[in-house]
């Protein structure tokens, strides 16, 4: 008798005591696989990650544009229109009321809270992601739209098919002209643009955009440049070229490039400094670039749960 009092006391305690930790895969971030049609999370750590399962967006995609630290995105919905995607709570989807018919290209502000988006031919600028979407400002460059950036503060630029590097929204501006501007990011300070030339092949540093906006050429290549990011502390920038991935040091002009034997068609930036994803344009196969050891490397990104809803 003293023994079963034993053991149901034994057992009592046990079920009172709380669960141990749990273990859960280290998270890399998010990005939109379009194979599966839905946003994604990459786990594991660089070197050993792969492509896990998607986010609940409660709409069926076209496509979507992330930014993953914000845990939002720029969506087209399957069956039309434009929304944002939240996930960083509750996952839901919110639609917007876009001109756009169908986003081509977006950028996000480093907070995530601003985002320029455009259809080749006008450019809108959102502000309020996170919470309550809204346009602050269109407009429509002239010859068309190849790129967009925007900053914390809501300035958005564009390159146009005319050439030109802009500043878009209440206060035009020309920033630079006699290119072929393929790729612009902002650098952490908002003031400096960097800006991919496929004419001249080059990546150009426009500084102080609000007053002077003098350029530097930072980096010299020998082919078209396509995708451009830059790292979080904005110390360096990952350039898709045609058969590598180069990593230039914005300071010292120092390059590394990463042979890879692919095209870098879109490069999301993931958590970590400079990890990112890569898509290749020529096999559409997704990769994983590590600009943060010892020794920058390209790795594949393996698909494992093949898009399951987490």
């Amino acid at each position: 008798m003293i023994r079963l009092l034993a053991l149901a006391a034994t057992s009592i305690l046990a079920l009172a005591e709380p669960p141990g930790p749990s273990i859960s895969q280290p998270s890399l971030g998010y990005v939109f696989d379009d194979n599966a049609k839905a946003v994604r999370q990459i786990s594991g750590v660089p070197g050993a990650a792969s492509m896990d399962r998607a986010v609940a967006a409660g709409t069926s995609l076209d496509s979507a544009f992330v930014h993953s630290r914000a845990r939002l995105a720029i969506a087209n919905a399957k069956g039309g229109g434009v929304q944002v995607l939240q996930w960083a709570g509750a996952p839901q989807a919110i639609a917007i009321s876009s001109a756009l018919s169908h986003v081509t290209m977006a950028a996000f502000s480093r907070s995530g809270d601003w985002a320029a988006i455009s259809d080749g031919t006008s450019v809108e600028t959102w502000s309020g992601l996170a919470g309550t979407p809204a346009v602050s400002a269109s407009t429509n460059p002239e010859g068309g739209v190849t790129a967009v950036a925007v900053n914390d503060n809501g300035t958005a630029a564009a390159a146009n098919g005319s050439g030109a590097v802009m500043l878009v929204g209440d206060n035009p501006r020309v920033l630079a002209t006699g290119g072929n501007w393929i790729a612009l990011a902002f650098l952490p300070n908002g003031n400096d643009l960097l800006a991919a030339d496929a004419t001249a092949q080059s990546l150009t540093l426009i500084q102080d955009i609000q007053n002077m906006a003098a350029s530097s050429v930072v980096l010299s290549v020998r082919q078209k440049p396509g995708a451009l990011v830059v790292s979080r502390d904005g110390s360096q920038a990952a350039l898709g070229l045609a058969d590598n991935v180069t990593v230039v040091n914005l300071a010292s002009g120092a390059a590394v490039s990463i042979a890879c034997a692919c095209q870098a068609a879109r490069v999301d930036l993931l958590e970590g400094n400079l990890v990112a994803r890569i898509i290749d344009a020529q096999t559409g196969s997704q990769l994983l670039l590590d600009a943060d050891s010892a020794t920058p490397r390209i790795a594949s990104l393996p698909d494992l749960n093949l898009g399951g809803v987490q």
